[in-house]
């Protein structure tokens, strides 16, 4: 099951194709209604035709929003796949969705005992920390993600947040500085480091990747961390408080 990946890219604010031929997944886990701990429904599929639709129906409740019911689902996944710490962590955000701290925190920690090099375990459980302003928590879990995965754009980017919550704009500063070697067209990253100059006081620099920003969010088939649109609007708002 793949990762839920947060839609914000804000701190306080973390599957093979192995359908069968014998039906439509994903047909049916739209129209299917499975009781918490229930899966008789789906004992004529396969263990791993099972456990995809499950896992493709939690990707639907939460697309939904329907925080609870892929909760459920999620909880049906752990029952049946207790070793899998890639459950555990979707579980805790759809409980750090639902503003649901402890058990979160507890699907979190789970996963990290079970998979102690997942990074986005770490890199969810920072986005918690950092929710509940325990920066140095936070800054820690995040640490640990980009130590597994140097890729993993988004922790470093809500690290660098989380930095600037703490008015550390120069550890900012690099953590946005490192993002931006690894993905150089982004117009969140530019959009974040020049917001962080702005609280600074840089003002020129500010400007100049205020303007990269909007640059790269123009660009076709924008493959970047946040919505280019929402991208411009945030943008827009920053440079007009510049007066």
């Amino acid at each position: 099951m793949q990762f839920l990946e947060p839609i914000s890219s804000e701190p306080a604010r973390s599957q093979p194709a192995l359908v069968g031929d014998r039906c439509d997944l994903v047909s049916i886990g739209t129209s299917s209604k499975l009781g918490h701990g229930d899966r008789r429904r789906l004992d004529w599929l396969s263990d791993t035709e099972a456990n995809l639709l499950l896992s493709r129906m939690v990707r639907l409740e939460a697309k939904k929003k329907n925080y609870s019911a892929a909760i459920q689902l999620l909880t049906q996944l752990i029952a049946y796949e207790p070793n899998e710490a890639e459950h555990y962590t979707n579980r805790g955000l759809m409980h750090y969705n639902a503003r649901q701290w402890a058990q979160a925190l507890a699907d979190y920690n789970q996963a990290i005992y079970l998979n102690p090099e997942l990074d986005k375990a770490y890199s969810n459980r920072a986005n918690l920390h950092a929710a509940k302003k325990n920066w140095q928590a936070a800054i820690a879990d995040y640490d640990q993600a980009v130590d597994l995965s140097p890729l993993n754009i988004r922790a470093r980017l809500n690290q660098a947040i989380t930095f600037r919550e703490m008015s550390d704009y120069e550890e900012a500063l690099v953590c946005l500085d490192i993002a931006i070697f690894f993905k150089p067209e982004s117009a969140t990253l530019y959009a974040e480091r020049g917001r962080t100059y702005h609280l600074q006081g840089d003002w020129n620099c500010a400007a100049a990747d205020y303007t990269r920003a909007l640059e790269f969010a123009l660009l076709p088939r924008q493959n970047d961390l946040n919505d280019p649109t929402q991208i411009t609007r945030r943008v827009i708002q920053w440079m007009n408080s510049f007066s």
